[in-house]
């Protein structure tokens, strides 16, 4: 009688794992057929607050038109993210009517605006919202004073690097910046 008791048990233990392997591969697969590639690196985003806080020095912003990306992960199967992942931000934006002008007059000896082309390294999906016209100005100084008010610069040690180019006609900030999280 004690050994039917024990060969019970053990059946049912060894049931009880059995089917526990089996749930864990079905969720598994479950997930993996979840899995897409990600293509959120395509998709334009035109919400204005993540620019806000990602670039307090810039001012108000409207009329956002950007793409937010991990640059190591676009195009690939969506993943769960790495330890070090690298953030592009890329895209323009409208600053309060003015805000250009001033920033130009404001600059520093050290800070001078030279003219530049348009954005060379355009994204397709923000091709149709870039005017590719003459008048933007950039200014290396000015790129590390915006990227050192980052709140990510400052309160994590996490890195960023990136350009602003200013357009003074139209009041819009093109940026390209990399936001390395460690």
């Amino acid at each position: 009688m004690t050994g039917l008791r024990n060969g019970g048990t053990e059946r049912r233990g060894f049931l009880a794992l059995l089917g526990g392997v089996v749930l864990s591969a079905l969720a598994g697969t479950a997930g993996c057929s979840e899995l897409r590639p990600n293509e959120d690196h395509l998709r334009v985003r035109t919400d204005v607050e993540p620019l806000h806080e990602r670039f307090p020095a810039l001012g108000e912003l409207s009329d956002p038109h950007w793409l937010g990306y991990d640059v190591d992960e676009a195009g690939r199967r969506q993943t769960l993210p790495g330890p070090d992942a690298r953030i592009r931000l890329v895209g323009l934006a409208r600053m309060a009517p003015g805000a250009v002008a001033a920033v130009l007059g404001a600059a520093t000896a050290g800070e001078r605006f030279e003219p530049v082309d348009p954005p060379a390294d355009l994204p397709a999906p923000l091709a149709t919202h870039v005017p590719d016209r003459a008048g933007w100005r950039a200014s290396t100084a000015y790129d590390l004073r915006v990227l050192a008010q980052a709140p990510s610069q400052s309160a994590t040690g996490d890195r960023a690097d990136g350009r602003f180019l200013l357009h003074e006609e139209d009041d819009l900030v093109w940026f390209d910046t990399v936001f390395l999280y460690t």
